[in-house]
């Protein structure tokens, strides 16, 4: 397996039970929308960059990014369902994502991941700091990883990501920056 080409995607499909159900990549952070500050930071290094919401599907296309919404067939199971998304509807051969809730995240970061793929492209990659894992920091190998991911989703009942990347091949590549990993999950966190 190559790499040959990447593009990104912003995981904003989630829940987010921890900020009163709001949908968090629309929520501002410094006064900006904190999916279009991801999915600034992955522009930089990838194209396109998407976006993968389950909701405000109009609100978060007027950022200026395609949004595709969950398989129904997986929901419910967590990111892993709409990591699968993604990697059905990218065109390249690596995909990285990126929660939409870590509006610090830097280019740099992702820089670093992609450096990692390119000697590994048929790993799974995610970023890894001292405040430990960051599995939705990642950078996977598209056709291989959805092939898989579609089995894993279909034969297990932990609907794990770190439980996937094991199965698969993952490596983690540290990240020393602590400050870009800020995960915004309530509140007080946006100021």
């Amino acid at each position: 397996m190559a790499f040959i080409s990447l593009s990104a995607a912003v995981l904003a499909g989630g829940n987010a039970e921890r900020m009163s159900r709001q949908d968090k990549g629309l929520l501002r952070f410094q006064n900006e929308p904190m999916a279009v500050l991801v999915g600034r930071a992955l522009q930089l290094v990838a194209t396109p960059v998407f976006i993968n919401a389950n909701r405000n599907l109009d609100a978060y296309a007027a950022l200026g990014y395609e949004v595709i919404a969950d398989d129904p067939y997986y929901q419910g199971k967590g990111p892993l369902c709409g990591i699968l998304t993604c990697l059905a509807f990218a065109k390249t051969s690596h995909l990285l994502i990126s929660p939409c809730d870590t509006p610090r995240i830097s280019s740099e970061a992702f820089a670093k991941l992609k450096d990692a793929s390119l000697l590994s492209p048929e790993k799974i990659h995610y970023l890894e700091s001292v405040s430990g894992t960051h599995p939705l920091h990642a950078i996977l190998p598209v056709e291989s990883a959805y092939r898989a991911l579609g089995q894993f989703l279909d034969n297990t009942q932990r609907y794990s990501v770190f439980a996937f990347y094991e199965e698969f091949g993952c490596q983690s590549v540290v990240w020393s920056d602590d400050v870009d990993l800020l995960n915004v999950n309530t509140p007080s966190d946006l100021v």
